[in-house]
Protein backbone atom coordinates (compact mmCIF):
# COMPACT_ATOMS: atom_id res chain seq x y z
CA UNK A 1 0.00 0.00 0.00
CA UNK A 2 2.80 2.47 0.28
CA UNK A 3 3.50 2.58 -3.17
CA UNK A 4 -0.43 3.16 -4.10
CA UNK A 5 -1.39 6.95 -4.77
CA UNK A 6 -4.28 8.29 -3.12
CA UNK A 7 -6.48 9.99 -5.83
CA UNK A 8 -9.07 11.05 -3.13
CA UNK A 9 -7.82 14.66 -2.63
CA UNK A 10 -6.98 15.26 -6.01
CA UNK A 11 -10.81 14.07 -6.98
CA UNK A 12 -11.92 16.60 -4.59
CA UNK A 13 -9.39 19.27 -5.52
CA UNK A 14 -11.14 18.62 -9.47
CA UNK A 15 -14.30 18.34 -7.77
CA UNK A 16 -13.92 22.00 -6.42
CA UNK A 17 -12.59 23.50 -9.17
CA UNK A 18 -15.44 22.39 -11.30
CA UNK A 19 -17.78 23.79 -8.99
CA UNK A 20 -15.62 27.30 -8.20
CA UNK A 21 -16.88 29.30 -10.90
CA UNK A 22 -18.25 29.11 -15.05
CA UNK A 23 -15.93 28.47 -17.10
CA UNK A 24 -16.27 29.59 -20.69
CA UNK A 25 -14.23 26.78 -22.44
CA UNK A 26 -13.48 23.10 -21.52
CA UNK A 27 -9.56 24.61 -22.25
CA UNK A 28 -9.70 26.64 -18.86
CA UNK A 29 -11.14 24.22 -16.73
CA UNK A 30 -8.56 21.69 -17.89
CA UNK A 31 -5.52 23.90 -17.58
CA UNK A 32 -6.62 24.46 -14.01
CA UNK A 33 -7.03 20.63 -13.53
CA UNK A 34 -3.77 20.16 -15.40
CA UNK A 35 -1.91 22.55 -12.79
CA UNK A 36 -3.49 20.85 -9.57
CA UNK A 37 -1.87 17.46 -11.14
CA UNK A 38 1.70 19.25 -11.10
CA UNK A 39 1.44 19.61 -7.43
CA UNK A 40 1.48 15.45 -7.03
CA UNK A 41 5.23 14.55 -8.13
CA UNK A 42 3.46 10.80 -8.07
CA UNK A 43 1.46 11.65 -11.18
CA UNK A 44 4.33 10.91 -14.34
CA UNK A 45 2.02 11.73 -17.22
CA UNK A 46 -1.60 12.87 -18.27
CA UNK A 47 -4.09 11.98 -20.41
CA UNK A 48 -7.03 14.33 -19.54
CA UNK A 49 -10.75 13.87 -21.87
CA UNK A 50 -13.83 16.53 -21.15
CA UNK A 51 -16.75 15.68 -22.74
CA UNK A 52 -20.26 18.31 -23.51
CA UNK A 53 -23.47 17.04 -24.51
CA UNK A 54 -25.83 18.00 -26.19
CA UNK A 55 -23.60 20.69 -28.09
CA UNK A 56 -26.69 22.01 -30.79
CA UNK A 57 -30.44 21.15 -30.18
CA UNK A 58 -30.46 18.41 -27.76
CA UNK A 59 -27.94 16.48 -29.96
CA UNK A 60 -24.05 15.88 -30.20
CA UNK A 61 -21.27 16.63 -28.48
CA UNK A 62 -18.16 18.57 -28.08
CA UNK A 63 -14.80 17.45 -26.50
CA UNK A 64 -11.44 18.23 -26.13
CA UNK A 65 -8.28 15.97 -25.02
CA UNK A 66 -5.41 16.87 -23.85
CA UNK A 67 -1.99 13.81 -23.51
CA UNK A 68 1.00 15.23 -21.26
CA UNK A 69 3.69 12.91 -21.30
CA UNK A 70 6.43 12.83 -18.49
CA UNK A 71 8.33 15.34 -20.49
CA UNK A 72 5.72 18.16 -20.82
CA UNK A 73 4.92 17.43 -17.01
CA UNK A 74 7.85 17.58 -15.87
CA UNK A 75 8.65 21.35 -17.75
CA UNK A 76 5.36 22.11 -16.56
CA UNK A 77 6.73 21.62 -12.86
CA UNK A 78 9.50 23.32 -13.57
CA UNK A 79 7.67 26.49 -14.88
CA UNK A 80 5.79 26.64 -12.30
CA UNK A 81 8.80 27.41 -9.42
Amino acid sequence: MAHVFDYDPLIHQIDALSRACHYETQERLMTRIIHACVAYPTIKALDICLRKRPVLAGSGQLGVRLVLDAKALNSLRHAAI
